[in-house]
């Protein structure tokens, strides 16, 4: 840890690379993320942006391991360029939700198929962006586009959940972007600081937080109104 320290002191890039969402993986990111806000003196900021990189992360290594899973890891995979039935893709969030997806970490590995965090900070702002190998279908941009459109127009995800309420493919689906996007307003961050696109060989997340004063006065007054 003391050379990722030397390297948050002397302002260099640091990389975190990972094929699962763990626990030791989950504390590594939380440690580096503190040093950065401890070096701007935003350590209460802690919560809500380690929240958000990690989802991100969350939503990457998922890719990854559906990637494997519908490739030929498991006997129900489709045929190639056949978009997977709805029964499939049950399938697949129940091996998601059981032990088995340590199957699908440890072929992610074999595969050097892996989800890669960058923290860069300049004057006042920590960039975060987190790539994994696996482009997006336009289907499925389309979704993330329209989820966070939906999430800039509500307050809280109650709202969220009201609005999209006749939607039978909602099902709390990649909800997490919906929280991000709640986090942002928290912070007084403009959503414009959250941008996901997919390129020809991989999909990228990158998130811009200011560290400076109008954010920890924005987010202090936002708890404090929550509290009341």
């Amino acid at each position: 840890m003391k050379y990722i320290t030397d390297a948050v002191k002397d302002n260099k890039d640091v990389r975190i690379v990972t094929y699962s969402v763990s626990s030791t993986n989950e504390n590594r990111l939380k440690k580096v993320l503190a040093l950065y806000l401890r070096r701007q003196g935003c350590e209460v900021l802690l919560g809500p942006i380690y929240t958000c990189v990690k989802e991100l992360l969350i939503n990457a290594v998922k890719a990854n391991f559906k990637h494997i899973y519908f490739e030929g890891s498991a006997p129900q995979s489709p045929a190639p360029g056949v978009i997977p039935d709805d029964k499939v893709i049950r399938l697949f969030k129940l091996e998601m939700s059981r032990e088995d997806a340590r199957t699908l970490a440890r072929l992610a590995r074999s595969r050097d198929i892996k989800a890669e965090i960058v923290f860069h900070h300049e004057d006042d702002t920590l960039d975060i962006s987190i790539t994994n190998p696996i482009a997006m279908t336009p289907e499925e941009l389309a979704k993330v586009r329209k989820k966070l459109d939906d999430a800039r127009k509500c307050e809280d995800i109650s709202d969220y959940f009201l609005m999209n309420a006749d939607d039978p493919n909602n099902e709390g689906a990649g909800i997490g972007l919906v929280l991000i996007s709640m986090i942002l307003k928290s912070l007084g961050v403009d959503q414009s600081r959250l941008d996901i696109r997919s390129l020809e060989d991989r999909t990228m997340a990158s998130l811009a937080i200011p560290l400076n004063r109008a954010t920890l006065e924005h987010y202090a007054q936002s708890t404090t109104q929550a509290a009341g």
